[in-house]
C-alpha cells in the first residue's frame, strides 16, 4: 500500500481479480469425501479474505477519489456465478463455491458499510464469463466456443458495465453483460 500511496493521492477505480479454483495438487471437489481442510482454508483465504484486506487498505485512497453520483468511485471484485447460492443447481466444488459465496457476502457487507462512510462509491461484484485462462483451462471441454471469452473481450465487457455504474447500484452482483445474478 505504501508503494501505491507514493504514486498517487487517490484512486478512482480499483478492480480486484484475486482468485483460486485449483492447484497442481488439488482440483475442485466433486463430492464431500474429497474435501481437504488445508485446500478449503487456502480457498477461503485467497478468494474471500484477500479481497476484504485489499478493500481495508485501499479505502483511504478511494475516499479521496474524484467522483460524483453519476460517476462514482468503483471497488469491483471478480467473483464467480458458481458462488451464487440461488443459482446452484449442480453442487460440488465445495471450496470454490463456498469461498466465492463468502466473498460475495463480504462485498455486500462492505457496500453497506461504505454507503455510510464513503459517498459516491460503488462496490460491485462481477462475473466475467468463462474466460480462457489457466484458472478455467481444465474445465473448458463442455464450454461452447461462443461462451469461452478471451481475457481482452471479458475485460472490455466488464469495463463497459463498470462505466455505467452509479452509486445507487452499490452492492450488486452482475455478470459481464451487466445482468443481475442471484445472491
Amino acid at each position: 500500500m505504501a508503494d501505491i500511496k507514493q504514486q498517487t493521492t487517490h484512486i478512482d477505480w480499483a478492480i480486484n481479480c484475486v482468485g483460486l479454483l485449483h492447484t497442481p495438487h488439488n482440483q475442485p471437489e466433486k463430492a464431500l469425501r474429497q474435501l481437504e481442510t488445508d485446500f478449503f482454508l487456502q480457498s477461503m483465504q485467497i478468494n474471500a479474505l484477500a479481497s476484504l484486506l485489499i478493500a481495508k487498505h485501499i479505502k483511504p485512497l478511494l475516499a479521496k477519489a474524484e467522483r460524483s453520483t453519476n460517476a462514482p468511485a468503483i471497488f469491483a471484485t471478480i467473483s464467480a456465478r458458481v458462488g451464487s447460492i440461488g443459482d446452484n443447481e449442480l453442487g460440488g466444488w465445495y471450496s470454490y463455491r463456498m469461498s466465492k459465496a463468502a466473498l460475495n457476502m463480504g462485498m455486500k457487507n462492505l457496500s453497506i458499510e461504505w454507503s455510510r462512510s464513503l459517498k459516491d462509491v460503488c462496490v460491485v461484484v462481477m462475473q466475467p464469463g468463462t474466460v480462457d485462462t489457466q484458472l478455467s483451462s481444465p474445465f473448458q471441454s463442455n464450454v461452447a466456443d461462443e461462451k469461452l471469452f478471451s481475457p481482452a473481450y471479458s475485460a472490455q465487457c466488464l469495463l463497459e458495465v463498470l462505466d455505467r455504474m452509479t452509486a445507487a447500484q452499490s452492492g450488486c452482483f452482475v455478470d459481464w453483460a451487466g445482468e443481475s445474478i442471484a445472491w
